[in-house]
C-alpha cells in the first residue's frame, strides 16, 4: 500500500487557539503553535509574520498562555503547544534609560595615573555630536560607554605622546556642538525615539564633561574646557530657534561645569572654562593653541557646497572675504554631519570630526551606508609646518 501521509489532513488545532492575530492599531493578542517555548526572537518573527512592526510592537510582559493538545502526526502520537501573548504598541523604541546607573559609571571611572610634563605643543580633544538621549544603536548607554572608553584612550594616548619625547604644554577639551539629543523640535519621530528627558540629558553631559576633565587635571599640565553650540542644543519653538544663539544647551553644560569645578579649587585649580571665548557671532570659537589659531564652528552654519568638504570650505571662504573671528585661523575644525574628513586643498586645514552617536536608521535608509563612532585627537602648535601632527581617532 502506497503512503499516503503526506497528502492527509494537517492536524486539526484546539478550539479557539487557531494560529491568529487580532490587532486595533494599539493592542491585541498573537496566537501560535511552536514546538518549544519562544525567546524573544521568535516573537518578533511571528509579529513580522502577521504583518506587524516588531520595531513599534511589543509582547506585554506576564501575558503568556499556554496550551497542550495531543495529536495523532503521520499516525504517531503528537505532543502540540500552542502560545497566546498579548501585543501592544510600544511606549519607546527603547527601553528608557536609568539616569543614575548612568551617572555612577562615569563617576565610578578611575583616572589614568599621569605624570607632570610642559613643552611647546597642546593636546586637543573634541567632543562631538555625543546626542545624549538618542536611542538608537544602543541608546544611550552605548554612547556613555564609547564616550568614557574614548576619553580613557584619549588619556593613554597622551600619556604614550608624552613617552615618545613630545613636549605638550597644555591640554584642550573642546565640545563642538549636540552634547544632547533634546526631545523635540528638530524631527517629527526624535521625542518618539528617546530614552533620557531633556533634564537627564544635560545632567549626563555635564557628568560626562567633568569626567573628560578628571581624566586629564592629573598631568598636572593647563586644561582648557569650552564647547560651541550646536543644533541640538537650541531652545527651539516649533522648530526654530527663538531666542538667542547663547541659549543653547550645549554652551550652558560648559558654562555650568565652570560654575561647579570652581566650588573645587584645590583640585581643578589649572583648568579654564573661558566662556568668553566666544566669538561676536555666538556660534564660533577661534583660539591660539601654541602659535596656532584654531577656529571651531558645529557647522550647521554650512549652508552652500555638494559635499561636506564644500560646505566648510565656501562658508569659511565667505568668512574670509568678511574678516569674521574665524577669518584668519589656519585650522577649521566642525562636527554636525557624523563622519570624519580632513581637507588641505585651501592651503589651510579643515577637519569634520565623527560623531560618538548610536548612528542613524534614516540615514542607512536614504544613503545606504553609517559611519563609525570616534573621537578626534591631535597635536597643534608650531612644532609640525602644518601646525598639526599625530592625529588618532580613538
Amino acid at each position: 500500500m502506497p503512503d499516503l501521509s503526506e497528502f492527509r489532513a494537517a492536524p486539526r488545532h484546539p478550539e479557539g487557539w487557531e494560529p491568529s492575530v487580532t490587532w486595533n492599531g494599539k493592542s491585541g493578542s498573537i496566537t501560535a503553535r511552536l514546538e518549544s517555548d519562544p525567546d524573544e526572537g521568535v516573537w518578533k518573527e511571528l509579529i513580522s509574520d502577521w504583518g506587524l512592526d516588531p520595531n513599534t510592537t511589543e509582547i506585554v510582559e506576564g501575558s503568556i498562555q499556554i496550551r497542550a493538545w495531543d495529536a495523532f502526526v503521520n499516525g504517531q502520537p503528537t505532543r502540540m503547544k500552542y502560545y497566546r501573548a498579548t501585543i501592544q504598541q510600544r511606549v519607546n523604541t527603547a527601553d528608557h534609560a536609568d539616569i543614575e546607573a548612568l551617572c555612577r559609571l562615569v563617576e565610578n571611572k578611575k583616572p589614568v595615573k599621569k605624570s607632570r610634563v610642559s613643552g611647546n605643543c597642546s593636546y586637543l580633544v573634541l567632543l562631538s555630536d555625543w546626542q545624549l538621549g538618542k536611542s538608537e544603536g544602543g541608546g544611550t548607554e552605548a554612547t556613555v560607554k564609547r564616550i568614557t572608553h574614548a576619553i580613557d584612550l584619549a588619556a593613554e594616548r597622551l600619556v604614550t605622546l608624552i613617552g615618545n619625547g613630545y613636549k605638550i604644554r597644555d591640554i584642550y577639551l573642546i565640545g563642538l556642538g549636540d552634547l544632547v539629543e533634546s526631545c523635540t523640535g528638530h524631527y517629527d519621530m526624535q521625542t518618539f525615539g528617546t530614552d533620557l528627558t531633556d533634564r537627564e540629558q544635560d545632567k549626563l553631559a555635564r557628568r560626562l564633561v567633568i569626567y573628560a576633565i578628571d581624566a586629564f587635571v592629573e598631568f598636572g599640565l593647563p586644561i582648557v574646557a569650552m564647547g560651541i553650540p550646536g543644533n541640538h542644543g537650541e531652545n527651539r519653538k516649533n522648530g526654530k530657534a527663538f531666542t538667542d544663539w547663547l541659549d543653547n544647551r550645549d554652551f550652558s553644560t560648559f558654562e555650568t561645569v565652570g560654575e561647579i569645578i570652581e566650588t573645587n579649587p584645590k583640585r581643578y585649580k589649572n583648568v579654564k572654562v573661558p566662556t568668553e571665548a566666544i566669538n561676536s557671532d555666538d556660534l564660533t570659537m577661534t583660539l591660539n593653541l601654541s602659535g596656532v589659531q584654531v577656529a571651531f564652528a558645529h557647522g550647521h552654519q554650512f549652508r552652500r557646497g555638494q559635499n561636506s568638504q564644500a560646505k566648510m570650505e565656501s562658508w569659511w571662504n565667505g568668512q574670509a572675504m568678511g574678516r569674521t573671528d574665524v577669518a584668519d585661523a589656519q585650522i577649521l575644525v566642525c562636527g554636525h554631519l557624523h563622519h570624519f574628513v580632513l581637507s588641505e586643498s585651501t592651503g589651510r586645514t579643515a577637519i569634520q570630526v565623527p560623531a560618538m552617536d548610536g548612528g542613524s536608521n534614516w540615514y542607512t535608509a536614504t544613503a545606504g551606508s553609517n559611519n563609525p563612532a570616534g573621537m578626534v585627537t591631535l597635536l597643534v602648535g608650531n612644532h609640525s609646518a602644518r601646525g598639526w601632527s599625530d592625529l588618532v581617532i580613538v
